[in-house]
C-alpha cells in the first residue's frame, strides 16, 4: 500500500497539477496533519485506518511535497541523516536526530520537517510511510533500526 500512495504522488508529479498539489501539501506541514482541508482531495482516497496511520499518510504526502518528490528508494531519512551530518561535520544535526528518535506524537511532525530541511536529495518515502506507521510500537524498533543506520552499523 505505501508503494501505492507514493506512486501514485510520483504520477502526480508529472502532471500540470502538481505545482497546486506541491503548494497544498506543503502548506499542510504548518497544521496537525490530517486537518488542513486543502490537502484531503490529495490523501484521503488512499488512507485506509484512523488515527495515527492517517496522520502518517499527510506527513509523507507533506514531506514529499517539501522535498519536490525526490524520492531515492532504498535511501532512508536515517541514511540521509547520516550523510548531511558526514558532509557537514555537524553535531547539531546529530542533536536532532536524538530529538527526533524521541519525539512523541505531538513533536514528530515539526521534528521530521525539520530534518527533511537539512537533507539534501530525497528519501525512500515509501520506506518513511512504512516506519511513521509502526512509530510508535511498544518495542520502539523502527528509532532503533534508524539510530544504527544514522551511526552507520
Amino acid at each position: 500500500m505505501s508503494e501505492d500512495f507514493i506512486g501514485w504522488l510520483e504520477k502526480l508529479k508529472g502532471q500540470k497539477a502538481w505545482t497546486r498539489a506541491r503548494a497544498v501539501l506543503r502548506r499542510s506541514l504548518a497544521f496537525d496533519p490530517g486537518t488542513y482541508p486543502p490537502a484531503m482531495p490529495f490523501v484521503e482516497p488512499w488512507v485506509r485506518e484512523e488515527g495515527w496511520p492517517r496522520e502518517a499518510h499527510y506527513l509523507v504526502a507533506a514531506l514529499y511535497a517539501l522535498l519536490d518528490g525526490a524520492h531515492v528508494e532504498g535511501r532512508t531519512l536515517a541514511r540521509a541523516l547520516r550523510e548531511a551530518r558526514e558532509g557537514r561535520g555537524s553535531e547539531s544535526l546529530e542533536r536532532r536526530f536524538l530529538a527526533l528518535l524521541d519525539a512523541d506524537r505531538d513533536q514528530l511532525p515539526h521534528r521530521l520537517r525539520q530534518a527533511a530541511g537539512l537533507l539534501e536529495g530525497g528519501v525512500d518515502f515509501a520506506q518513511l510511510l512504512r516506519d511513521l506507521r509502526s512509530w510508535f510500537h511498544p518495542d520502539r524498533w523502527v528509532q532503533a533500526r534508524w539510530a544504527r543506520e544514522f551511526c552507520g552499523a
